[in-house]
């Protein structure tokens, strides 16, 4: 049992992984997938918008065929279908055509993200630890090892093509890999897949869609703050970015184990107040250097609220797995698809400063709504449904 579980703990980061590397391949290429296309700003925007339109309309059918099948097929299967998506997506030669290519990518990728954090749960289920931080800080580790293979390849002289046909060979082969790998779950779903979600699930979408729109507007809007409304330089710009993700991503290395000291409520209600406390310093001090460091206390503080919520949406009894996180996922990534045009309206009228605001009332709320809305009888700091056994545990 013990060398089951770790294989399929192995196997699940691997897909973690492989999802962040195709994210980071793709977002350093835009530039040029931009040019390749003869596309100007405006069209690459409306272009963009096929990913995360994609992933939005997918995700409930992804959650509703891993609750049928199993989230372990429908992973590896969807990284198949984003290796023959991607080439498609490189030869892209018009604005249409883009498009497309976007929607079909991000539908693949957006229910591989849903079905492969299905999966995830469930290997966390059959052990004694919680997992999930550790799992998403994967992900930024693979989104990171994406972008550097882009420099790799630029280097080497590989077109865009190039590139992602190599990247494409490497996820099928990876996609087969976990086929034989992954933790079956097929037997874990319970209840229909397709019902009305319970008040508890609508709430925990929405305090996804909360802490996703905190999350865009710190990648979107952090260095145009520094840059353009404090004066900063280009570099101090880049290094706002740098700086929130490098500390979302070793945050979520720990975030397990606060997980089981704090619990998961007291973990977001927490993280969420420090995250408030990191951007209400970045905007009240107005320097660029320490405004910095407050978009840094931001990405610590926002670094396990996704995987929680993730886990308390797979784990509503009567629901399966799948279509939990797919409904709070679904919701979540509606706040980060709305958040940068939100936020881009109200600063066009009032100033960037202040349509900050926004993200930092959604984040007071994230703490005070959290501790009643994430709950339930804990294991080691993980949920676990009525009548679900726990490896170890008799009866």
């Amino acid at each position: 049992m013990t060398t089951t579980l770790g294989r399929a703990r192995a196997a699940v980061v691997m897909a973690f992984v492989a999802n962040g590397i195709m994210f980071g391949s793709w977002a350093s290429r835009i530039p040029a997938i931009k040019e390749q296309a003869g596309l100007d700003s405006a069209q690459l925007g409306f272009a963009l918008l096929g990913v995360s339109i994609g992933a939005v309309l997918a995700m409930t059918f992804a959650g509703y065929f891993a609750g049928r099948v199993g989230s372990h097929v429908v992973t590896w299967l969807t990284l198949l279908g984003c290796a023959v998506v991607l080439p498609a997506v490189a030869s892209s030669a018009s604005f249409l055509a883009l498009a497309g290519s976007l929607l079909l990518f991000g539908a693949t990728q957006g229910s591989m993200d849903v079905c492969m954090n299905a999966n995830g749960l469930a290997v966390e289920r059959a052990g004694t630890k919680p997992i999930m931080s550790r799992l998403h800080a994967s992900w930024s580790i693979g989104s990171f090892l994406g972008a550097v293979s882009t420099t790799i390849a630029l280097r080497a002289g590989l077109s865009v093509f190039e590139q992602f046909t190599a990247l494409a060979v490497a996820m099928a082969v990876a996609s087969a890999m976990l086929s034989r790998t992954m933790l079956s779950d097929k037997h874990a779903a319970e209840g229909p897949a397709f019902r009305r979600p319970p008040r508890r699930l609508a709430v925990l979408g929405f305090l996804a869609f909360c802490g996703l729109i905190a999350e865009g507007s710190a990648t979107d809007w952090s260095g145009v703050f520094i840059k353009d409304s404090l004066g900063g330089s280009a570099q101090e710009a880049a290094v706002a970015i740098t700086v929130f993700s490098a500390a979302m991503a070793g945050a979520r290395l720990a975030g397990d184990r606060l997980t089981e000291i704090w619990g998961p409520a007291g973990l977001v209600s927490w993280g969420s107040a420090l995250a408030a406390l990191g951007l209400g310093s970045a905007l009240l001090v107005a320097q660029p250097l320490p405004s910095i460091v407050g978009f840094g206390f931001m990405g610590l503080g926002l670094a396990a609220i996704v995987p929680i919520l993730f886990r308390a949406g797979g784990s509503q009894p009567g629901i399966a797995s799948g279509v939990g996180i797919a409904a709070v996922s679904t919701m979540g990534y509606a706040g980060g698809l709305a958040g940068p045009p939100l936020i881009g309206s109200v600063a066009g009228a009032t100033g960037l400063r202040i349509a900050m605001a926004i993200p930092l009332a959604l984040l007071v709320l994230l703490a005070v709504i959290a501790p009643r809305a994430i709950g339930g009888p804990l294991k080691a700091g993980i949920p676990v449904p009525p009548g679900e056994p726990v490896i170890g545990e008799k009866g």
